[in-house]
């Protein structure tokens, strides 16, 4: 059953998409990414969101909300401008977390830095960068119980992103060159990533029909091919996969 958005609080000044932080009708916060955003990175969202959580990903909780239509032509020559109606996908807030440091990073559990990096050179997501001088992790870090959770896929299947940039820029590098040297790392996650994909058809089918388009009369389709998210997902059955360059 999809959460209805009650109440729009504020928008967030943290990250690119700028998210409608707002409150459920679980009377929960959840970030909210909807127009604005652009549909394709609300297909991201989902796809990147679902796999992760099948690897056991610690992603907090996320779904599809609605936000109705009075609430945001209510708000839409103003603040709820880049908001949208409908579908739209909420991630559940995460309380007392911060962006995790590079002084953290040591602390992470080094399985979950390897499933992370692994993940991420699986769905191209280039964007959780970290080192000394600085990054964009997108991973919140609650240092109370040492815990992090995983956020933000919005820039995930990347043409761009390539094994080399990954080793290079990734917040966990060496846990992925980890991988690549390592046959039996290799062969336990190529086996992960298959039974994740076997749910691939009914991820993509949960797609609301709305995030297929552009625009609001649905005419112009997003600059995203479900056809080439599935084929950029196996890629981990070439030997070439895990090879540096």
């Amino acid at each position: 059953m999809p959460i209805e958005i009650d109440e729009v609080l504020r928008r967030s000044d943290q990250g690119k998409t700028e998210p409608y932080i707002c409150r459920g009708s679980d009377n929960k916060i959840y970030f909210v990414k909807g127009k604005s955003a652009g549909y394709d990175s609300l297909v991201k969202e989902w796809v990147a969101g679902q796999l992760g959580r099948r690897l056991g990903l610690p992603i907090p909780r996320f779904s599809i909300v609605v936000v109705p239509r009075e609430l945001y032509e209510a708000g839409r020559s103003g603040a709820l401008s880049g908001l949208g109606f409908g579908s739209l996908f909420g991630s559940e807030n995460v309380e007392n977390a911060n962006e995790i440091s590079f002084v953290n990073v040591e602390k992470a559990p080094a399985e979950l830095k390897r499933d992370i990096a692994a993940f991420d050179w699986w769905i191209k997501n280039g964007d959780r960068t970290l080192t000394d001088a600085g990054g964009n992790p997108n991973i919140l870090w609650l240092e109370a119980t040492r815990r992090l959770f995983v956020i933000d896929h919005n820039l995930a299947f990347d043409e761009e992103v390539t094994l080399t940039s990954q080793l290079e820029c990734h917040i966990f590098r060496k846990s992925l060159a980890e991988i690549c040297d390592d046959a039996g790392l290799r062969d336990h996650y190529n086996t992960r990533f298959d039974n994740a994909l076997l749910d691939l058809p009914r991820i993509l089918g949960d797609i609301p029909e709305r995030w297929h388009y552009v625009d609001d009369a649905c005419t112009v389709d997003i600059n995203l091919s479900l056809d080439r998210v599935d084929n950029l997902l196996k890629r981990h059955r070439v030997p070439a996969f895990w090879e540096r360059t």
